[in-house]
């Protein structure tokens, strides 16, 4: 008795249906599929033509295929580790990126947000990103978002210098990239809300000349960018949320924003200095620093008086005083180095607290702490 396959059989039908679809039935399909699997489609099937002038809804994705060797060991906590997979697809792939910008481009479509995810191992020549860079700034493109990865840390992609006045840019993700600023540069960011910048080659002189040319930015995010030595934040009256991830060649932070709400600093593994000017309308503070010292916290604490989440995460502090009647959630990560770390905490107004550690901390935390506006704990004892 012959067996069948009745998923198969009918996966087969379906595909061999496909193509007598209507081509705006047929474009909503694919628009469901990632990037890369429409590329692997348009390799099989010559009846889908229609990819190859595929138009997507905006926002405009494309994220590179992996490549078959693992990239070269970074500086940073993340590590990346690709799966093979054909060349052929990944030419299919920038087929696609090409064609359907060619294709906004000629039929004056607009979309809302562009991102880029390139793997310049196999992407050769690197003129046409520059096109469709070019083409998305024409199409007045209101998120850009960037990323190339390389086959070495000091390889990195040239920036191109008129995404600065792009004045329809509110949201700017970029990464892996050499900014040099210079000093009559033409920057002209007037509607840019949100700036991200990861893995970036940059002085401190060009960072400042960039984020003083964006006066509505809210969100600022600055991440492994180990060039730097120094950063002093201020002037940008609309800025809400400010993160420093990771840069470790930072000593020093200076924070004078009086409109901020957020601030998140993760560092090491050398000291870093953070002052604060202004701390009125802040509300959340998140701190993964393993050289923070007690009086750099005691200050920093204190010094923000609407204070409502506390975030400790991975410290060496031995002594830990917590005294602040506004704040409203607490949570606590410690390290093996803490393990008869001792904690001082008064919050009378705490309703969520959450505690990764040892149970000698703990016990010290639950021995000052006043327990009757908690409303959420979350408790995680690590054996010794």
């Amino acid at each position: 008795m012959k067996m069948v396959d009745r998923r198969s059989s009918w996966s087969k039908r379906m595909a061999d249906s496909l193509p007598d679809l209507p081509d705006e039935l047929l474009i909503r399909i694919l628009s469901l599929l990632p990037v890369e699997e429409i590329a692997r489609a348009k390799l099989v099937s010559k009846a889908w033509k229609i990819v190859s002038e595929f138009s997507f809804v905006p926002p405009l994705t494309f994220q590179c295929p992996p490549h078959p060797h693992p990239r070269p060991k970074v500086i940073f906590p993340t590590s990346f580790l690709f799966k093979p997979t054909d060349t052929n697809c990944h030419s299919s792939f920038i087929d696609l990126i090409d064609s359907s910008l060619k294709l906004h481009y000629q039929k004056n479509l607009s979309f809302s947000k562009l991102r880029l995810r390139l793997d310049l191992y196999r992407t050769k020549p690197h003129s046409f990103i520059d096109s469709w860079i070019d083409a998305a700034l024409e199409r007045k493109v209101g998120h850009l978002d960037r990323s190339f990865l390389h086959s070495s840390k000091f390889n990195y992609y040239p920036f191109m210098a008129k995404v600065f006045s792009a004045r329809s840019i509110t949201v700017l993700c970029l990464e892996d990239f050499n900014l040099e600023i210079h000093g009559n540069a033409n920057i002209d960011l007037p509607a840019l809300r949100k700036l991200r910048l990861r893995h970036i080659q940059i002085n401190q002189q060009s960072l400042q000349k960039l984020i003083s040319s964006c006066p509505s930015i809210r969100d600022l995010e600055i991440s492994n960018c180990s060039s730097l030595q120094k950063l002093h934040v201020s002037g940008l009256a609309n800025l809400q949320r400010f993160s420093v991830i990771w840069c470790f060649g930072l000593g020093r932070i200076e924070i004078d924003v009086p409109s901020l709400q957020y601030i998140s600093h993760h560092h090491g593994p050398s000291p870093c200095v953070v002052v604060l000017n202004s701390g009125e309308f802040l509300r959340e503070l998140i701190l993964w620093n393993s050289y923070i010292t007690e009086d750099l916290f005691q200050y920093l604490v204190s010094g923000i008086p609407n204070l409502e989440r506390l975030e400790i995460n991975r410290t060496r502090m031995q002594r830990i005083q917590i005294l602040h009647h506004r704040l409203k959630r607490l949570d606590i990560t410690l390290t093996d180095k803490q393990k008869n770390a001792i904690f001082k905490i008064d919050t009378p107004n705490l309703r969520s607290l959450k505690y990764n550690g040892y149970r000698m901390p703990f016990n010290s935390i639950m021995s000052s702490l006043n327990t009757s506006s908690l409303e959420e704990t979350e408790i995680n004892i690590i054996r010794l």
